[in-house]
C-alpha cells in the first residue's frame, strides 16, 4: 500500500532529524467521484485480496469522513523513518498495481497527501479496538505558545487521568492552508461518544484553578488561526493490520 502511494508524490522530502520512538504517518485523502464509491470499494478490495495473496507484509487503515464533501476517504499508514521512501516495490507491489491503475485510480477524482510525526510524549496510548477518531487539525501562527499549553495540559491529564485524552502528530510541510498539528481522539464506536467525559479544560481548571485556566486557554487560542474537525469511522473490510 504504502509504496503504491508514494510512487504517487513527485516532489522531494527534506531530511529531518528522526527519533526512534516517532513514527511518520502519511495520510492520504482520496475524493472519490459521485456515484463511483461502490465501484471503488469493489477495486479496494480487489487489490487488497490480490496483494495479500501474493504475500504482501505492508498494514494501512481505511476511513471514511463522515463530515463535508462527500467521499472523501483517508488512507493512512505509517513508517519509522524516511528511508522507507528509498525502498523499491516488491513482489507483491509489482503483481498488484495493474489492479490500482485500472480498478482504483479511475474513481477518484482528487488525491491530497499528508505527512505528520506522531507525538508520543503528549499522547494517549492508541487502543486496538478503536473505530471511529474524532480528528481536530490546527493551523497556528505561533508553535512554540502553542506546544507550550499542548504540552501542559496533557501532562495535567494524564496526571488526573492516567493518560492524555488524545493522539497527536506534527505535520510535515505542506501548504498555505495546510494545518500545522493534529489531535485524534479514539472511540470504540459511535455510542462512546454518548458517554460523558471530563473535557481537558476542565480538568485543568480542578487541578490549577480557573484564573490559571484561563490563562492558558487565551493562550492557546491566540496561538491558533484556524481550527477544524471530522469525524473518520473505520472501514475494517478495506484495511489490513497485522493479526
Amino acid at each position: 500500500m504504502k509504496r503504491v502511494f508514494i510512487l504517487m508524490i513527485l516532489f522531494p522530502l527534506l531530511s529531518l532529524g528522526q527519533e526512534t520512538n516517532k513514527k511518520l504517518l502519511n495520510m492520504v485523502e482520496l475524493t472519490v467521484k459521485m456515484n463511483h464509491q461502490q465501484e471503488f470499494n469493489d477495486g479496494m478490495q480487489k487489490w487488497k485480496d490480490c496483494y495479500l495473496s501474493n504475500k504482501g507484509t505492508d498494514t494501512w487503515n481505511v476511513w471514511n469522513r463522515m463530515q463535508g464533501q462527500s467521499g472523501v476517504v483517508a488512507v493512512t499508514y505509517t513508517m519509522d523513518k524516511w528511508a522507507e521512501m528509498d525502498e523499491g516495490q516488491t513482489e507483491a507491489d509489482k503483481a498488484c498495481m495493474s489492479i490500482f491503475k485500472n480498478d482504483v485510480f479511475p474513481h477518484i477524482e482528487n488525491m491530497n497527501f499528508n505527512l505528520s510525526w506522531t507525538m508520543p510524549e503528549y499522547s494517549r496510548t492508541a487502543s486496538d479496538s478503536t473505530s471511529v477518531v474524532w480528528v481536530t487539525f490546527f493551523r497556528t501562527n505561533n508553535s512554540t505558545d502553542f506546544m507550550d499549553v499542548v504540552k501542559d495540559v496533557s501532562g495535567t491529564y494524564k496526571n488526573e487521568k492516567g493518560q492524555p485524552l488524545g493522539v497527536w502528530y506534527d505535520f510535515v510541510g505542506g501548504g498555505m492552508d495546510s494545518p500545522d498539528y493534529m489531535v485524534a481522539t479514539p472511540y470504540k464506536n459511535f455510542s462512546q461518544l454518548d458517554e460523558p467525559f471530563d473535557a481537558p479544560w476542565s480538568v485543568y481548571e480542578k487541578a490549577h484553578g480557573k484564573e490559571k485556566m484561563e490563562q492558558m486557554r487565551s493562550k492557546f487560542r491566540s496561538s491558533v488561526d484556524d481550527a477544524w474537525s471530522y469525524l473518520y469511522k473505520l472501514n475494517p473490510k478495506l484495511s489490513h493490520q497485522k493479526e
